[in-house]
């Protein structure tokens, strides 16, 4: 168990806080890049910081403190002028580097505005994999990294968006618990598929953890060489690659790329960048940031108000909700299958010591050179660079939808509630034409 002490240092992000300074030293993913495109102005709150995003006219963004400096309007209800983020009150207008460059009325009076001494907080932002990013640290600022996935060119991409009610650092946590995946995931399904009689998957009987520059690699060993493949089940040993727990707060599987990105202490913004496989004789290259789709993805079944349990990614999200807002370490009790749990909370109370003596946290990147498709210790990576064959790929497309588990495999989302156009999108990309139902769901 941690002491009240080491809990608030890994949870609290605000800023002057440790974590709140080690978390400004990364690049944020805060929104699609097709919202931006679509409505030009966003509102966002990260590391405890109310702020507005803004698209200027020529696909740049701005990302300024959200309240005026006038009357404390929320600039978020205003809109883009030409270069500009205008004040709906009064009309006051900010640049993207947050200073104030029009004061209306004030500019009509005999002393002309007093527009070059107020201002606004302003941030820097990139754009990368369908992905708006911003850094709220010091300067110089380290480069977004570039990471292979959003260079593959054989998948169906698409962004899921999840505000979470609970601290990021319990969600990413998940990323270095290896034996989770047997009993939420793949025996949960189970129990789901089959109450009485469920099948359960083989047991891990190891797991170990490889650290290297821009995170952690989860190794497993599980009892039985036939165990199904796939990421849920299957012995996959550090040397060959595995799930990766990537600084700050990203989970990457092959098919997913999932960001927990801390709005504050007691909310959480899940970003899922999906990659649905294609057939092998597809080929789609990489989708302009732009074009990248998005979708909101629920927590609880519309109808029923319940914790929806039938996709990956929703099971994680009832299971972090479910630890309360905050969870209060001081009173847990660790055993093997946290070996992972501890290797993290240590190295990042260890990156804020990095921090406070002026150093680079893990994972920096500034080497541009360096930052071109940053290749990942992912295992079978064959499968997301090159496709699936078409048969295989049409036998297992058919046999998800037959058992209704949409979220393994990462043939359809890895959570509830994709829109059915989505679906259609991918299904006309893959060239799919009668695919039928009836396969058995263990194909």
């Amino acid at each position: 168990m941690l002491s009240e002490e080491k809990n608030q240092l890994l949870t609290q992000v605000g800023a002057g806080t440790p974590m709140g300074e080690l978390l400004r030293r990364y690049w944020h993913p805060i929104a699609p890049a097709m919202e931006l495109r679509e409505k030009r102005v966003k509102p966002v709150r990260l590391l405890g910081e109310d702020l507005v995003l803004f698209r200027k006219p020529g696909g740049d963004h701005g990302l300024i403190s959200r309240h005026c400096p006038h009357r404390r309007t929320d600039l978020s209800r205003g809109w883009v002028d030409g270069e500009l983020m205008r004040c709906a009150y009064h009309g006051w207008a900010f640049d993207s580097d947050g200073r104030c460059v029009e004061q209306p009325f004030e500019e009509a009076g005999p002393a002309g505005g007093f527009h070059d001494k107020v201002g606004v907080t302003s941030y820097p932002t990139a754009t990368l994999g369908g992905l708006v990013w911003a850094y709220l640290g010091p300067g110089p600022a380290p480069l977004v990294p570039d990471f292979e996935t959003f260079s593959w060119e054989h998948g169906f991409v698409e962004l899921i968006i999840t505000e979470l009610p609970c601290n990021w650092f319990q969600c990413h946590e998940n990323g270095m618990d290896p034996v989770h995946f047997e009993w939420l995931h793949s025996n949960g399904n189970a129990v789901r598929l089959d109450p009485e009689d469920p099948e359960y998957a083989p047991r891990h009987t190891a797991i170990d953890f490889l650290e290297f520059e821009h995170g952690f690699v989860n190794g497993r060993e599980v009892e039985t060489e036939n165990a199904p493949e796939g990421a849920f089940a299957r012995t996959t040993s550090t040397a060959e690659g595995g799930i990766l727990c990537l600084w700050p707060y990203t989970l990457a599987s092959g098919n997913t790329v999932e960001f927990r990105v801390p709005m504050d202490d007691h909310r959480t913004l899940n970003i899922t960048w999906q990659y649905s496989v294609l057939p092998d004789d597809v080929t789609v290259g990489v989708p302009e940031s732009e074009a990248i789709p998005y979708w909101s993805g629920p927590l609880t079944d519309p109808t029923t108000h319940e914790l929806i349990m039938s996709h990956t990614g929703n099971q994680d999200f009832a299971i972090w909700t479910g630890q309360g807002t905050v969870t209060d370490r001081t009173s847990e009790h660790l055993g093997r299958s946290d070996k992972g749990i501890t290797l993290l909370r240590r190295r990042y109370l260890e990156a804020i010591e990095q921090v406070a003596k002026g150093e680079d946290p893990p994972g920096t990147v500034r080497d541009p050179e360096a930052n071109v498709a940053i290749q990942l210790p992912l295992p079978r990576k064959f499968i997301y660079t090159d496709g699936i064959p078409r048969g295989v790929f049409e036998e297992k497309l058919a046999a998800r939808k037959a058992s209704g588990l949409f979220g393994i495999g990462g043939f359809l989302a890895v959570q509830a509630g994709r829109p059915e156009h989505l679906q259609a999108a991918y299904e006309a990309m893959a060239g799919i034409t009668g695919v039928t139902t009836e396969a058995s769901p263990d194909a």
